[in-house]
């Protein structure tokens, strides 16, 4: 299936890991941003914005859409998983809303125009007295609500693993962890000056202590061989 996240891999790659941070304020932020919008442009103040306001919306749900994917696959990558059940459900956040909005709108529809009056009624009704969402089109809103609340906060509030993992290093970068290994590594003043280094092994010999020199004395009363007496 293809998927629009496609058309931006060189933008938004979905090989390696996403911080738990980097994935609020890449996917988080901006989800919220545009449900929030969505909601004012289409029930609390639908003539605020006007017709620029629908085409802002569609807009930010495209790009949504596209950078999402990768987004959530390298925050499951950050977390040491494949992200192979969000591979395997993410074709329903697009189906489900598709089959919600065909049996609303569509279906209905289609009935109306071939003579049938309690779909025309039901029509009308919509018309006049508002959206009325029928059960099983609500139901599918729900579900899709659900799974994507659940996977968004679970990423969201989820620390990622330390350290290296088999889809690639470690994204947090720990700050106290690179200056106290840059500080244990790095050289101590004056290792580097050979004049130095010369003096303190002076010294070093010179705090040693002289070894005792072996005496070369004929041992008293000692038999000696190849002289004569």
């Amino acid at each position: 299936m293809f998927y629009p996240s496609k058309l931006l891999a060189p933008f938004a790659p979905r090989v390696g890991r996403m911080s738990q941070t980097t994935y609020i304020l890449s996917f988080v932020v901006p989800f919220a941003a545009v449900i929030g919008l969505t909601w004012l442009v289409l029930f609390g103040a639908p003539g605020l914005l006007g017709t620029p306001g629908y085409y802002v919306v569609a807009l930010g749900w495209t790009i949504l859409m596209a950078t999402g994917d990768a987004c959530n696959i390298r925050r499951w990558n950050d977390l040491g998983s494949s992200a192979a059940l969000y591979r395997l459900l993410r074709p329903g956040l697009v189906l489900l809303p598709l089959l919600a909005f065909a049996l609303q709108f569509l279906i209905p529809a289609h009935l109306a125009m071939a003579g049938d009056m309690s779909s025309l009624a039901f029509m009308i009704g919509m018309e006049f007295g508002g959206v009325s969402l029928q059960p099983v089109p609500l139901a599918l809103l729900v579900i899709t609500l659900l799974a994507v609340t659940g996977n968004v906060v679970y990423l969201a509030i989820m620390p990622g693993q330390h350290g290296p993992n088999a889809y690639g290093p470690d994204p947090h970068g720990d700050p106290l962890v690179s200056v106290s290994a840059t500080t244990s590594s790095a050289p101590r003043d004056g290792e580097d000056d050979p004049v130095k280094r010369a003096l303190a092994d002076y010294h070093a010999r010179q705090r040693t202590p002289a070894q005792p020199v072996a005496s070369s004395a004929r041992p008293a009363g000692g038999a000696t061989f190849g002289k004569k007496r």
